[in-house]
């Protein structure tokens, strides 16, 4: 992924935001689902060091077999960080819909991030748009995910309104979110038969999606690319969505 100058700088806020919560010595893994090496590996490097490798099985049980709210505070920058920095890393690492669906996750040890304190709520929102900001202006390739629509099917887990996201992407004017978005219409518009996967239970945001991809300022978007990239490499993938949009 592009890692622009406000990515980076989301990124940061999101270690000062959250600074305040502490590793614990045991950070409460399910002993049934864990081991005790699983949890020495959480404490063995600081936690900007902490790798992909070290952190994949604490980012998927987090919460619900795994430790409290203020121990997912804490590793949420580093956790953030490195969905950002996934192309850099090996295969495996959690996809972002894993992560963000756990903003909302509610329990006896666990509040949804809408009650959480207005800085940490702030960063994260900064963090939602600049990633996906960087996304979409990203070469295909180079997301680790397999397009965009990853990217703001994680969002749609944690944030009730995608607008501001599409209204971004249909001013985004470089190349690369013009081939993000045929991709999405390429390979992902079957997704738009019905809610799937991580989708479902967040119909009000697939709707969005859909209603988006059907507007005349959306099919004007991939014509416009279409007659300024036509000659290039990726002139045949522009054609072939704005050929598919419905």
């Amino acid at each position: 992924m592009l890692l622009t100058d406000k990515l980076r700088d989301t990124i940061e806020d999101l270690y000062k935001s959250f600074a305040s919560y502490h590793l614990r010595s045991n950070s409460g893994a399910c002993p049934d689902c864990h081991s005790d090496f699983d949890e020495q590996r959480l404490h063995t490097k600081p936690l900007r060091k902490l790798t992909q490798e070290d952190l994949w099985l604490y980012a998927m049980d987090a919460l619900y077999t795994w430790g409290d709210e203020n121990d997912f505070k804490h590793f949420l920058p580093r956790i953030f960080e490195l969905l950002a920095l996934s192309h850099e890393g090996p295969i495996g690492f959690v996809d972002p819909a894993q992560v963000f669906t756990k903003l909302l996750y509610q329990s006896h040890c666990s509040s949804s991030w809408r009650y959480w304190p207005s800085p940490e709520q702030e960063a994260i929102k900064d963090y939602f748009h600049a990633v996906w900001d960087a996304a979409i202006n990203s070469e295909p390739e180079d997301l680790r995910f397999s397009s965009a629509h990853d990217w703001i099917c994680g969002i749609a887990q944690a944030e009730d309104d995608l607008s501001p996201y599409l209204g971004h992407w249909l001013l985004a004017p470089s190349l690369n979110a013009h081939r993000n978005l045929a991709a999405l219409v390429r390979r992902d518009l079957s997704y738009t038969k019905r809610s799937t996967g991580y989708w479902a239970g967040h119909e009000q945001q697939w709707e969005q999606v859909v209603a988006w991809l059907r507007r005349p300022d959306v099919r004007e978007k991939l014509a416009s690319a279409v007659e300024k990239w036509g000659d290039s490499p990726f002139g045949g993938e522009l054609l072939d969505a704005a050929v598919m949009l419905p």
